[in-house]
């Protein structure tokens, strides 16, 4: 029995481009911090902390906390100068990546679908950035007024997609079996990952990714339209 739908977000609630928003994300970031660091090097820094945090899977340290112990020793600018910056960019000039990404009433269709179906609602997105940030492209998805059960975000979470312990956190915060639950996304590598754990999964096709070129094996899929149109039937049909 489906008891919660965890709903990916970039690529699958918020269409996008991967490239150009990640282009466009690193260039305001980069901007905003070259008073206080070189942008090259910070961006670079970046790249490679967030590599390491990604492939963290130590239950004892938050992703945020792998992030920074592995780049504030290594970016030369100290904390109490770089952190303020950070922290302002994301609350006045992260707004600026937005013009890369689209919002379709199809996200909100399928949220509110399973909202009223009386079931969990969770943003499983891969937790490496800051709630905030987070907070931002769910009302840039129109979904940011929905009360869900749990968004996934650097501060809290110890893990990261595709690592099947991101899963299986998720479910342990949101006191479900795995089985319970249905995986939505649009990345064939990292929100697949969630039927390791037994969860069922919908492949989301508009904003594809696939980055290994492998065989995708859903349970379900079609374009973020389709899947507004059928949750609730394919809940009811899991839910016998």
């Amino acid at each position: 029995m489906i008891k919660s739908v965890l709903f990916d977000l970039d690529g699958t609630l918020l269409p996008l481009n991967q490239d150009l928003f990640l282009q466009a994300y690193l260039n305001q970031l980069g901007a905003r911090v070259a008073n206080v660091a070189d942008p090259k090097k910070f961006i670079k820094q970046l790249l490679a902390s967030t590599a390491v945090m990604i492939s963290s899977r130590d239950e004892a340290k938050t992703n945020q906390q792998v992030f920074f112990e592995d780049f504030l020793p290594n970016i030369g600018v100290a904390p109490e100068v770089l952190l303020p910056v950070i922290d302002n960019f994301y609350e006045t000039e992260f707004v600026l990546v937005k013009p890369t990404t689209k919002t379709s009433s199809d996200a909100r269709r399928a949220v509110m679908a399973v909202a009223e179906l009386g079931l969990d609602v969770v943003i499983a997105t891969n937790p490496i950035f800051p709630l905030n940030a987070i907070r931002q492209r769910l009302d840039w998805a129109g979904v940011g007024d929905v009360d869900f059960t749990l968004v996934t975000c650097y501060e809290e979470c110890h893990f990261c997609k595709p690592h099947p312990e991101y899963y299986l956190e998720i479910a342990e915060r949101i006191g479900r079996l795995p089985v319970e639950c249905l995986m939505v996304g649009n990345d064939v590598i990292e929100d697949l990952a969630a039927a390791k754990v037994g969860m069922k999964t919908y492949l989301v096709t508009d904003c594809l990714l696939n980055s290994q070129a492998v065989a995708a094996k859903a349970d379900y899929q079609g374009t973020l339209a389709e899947l507004a149109a059928t949750i609730t039937g394919i809940i009811r049909a899991e839910n016998g």
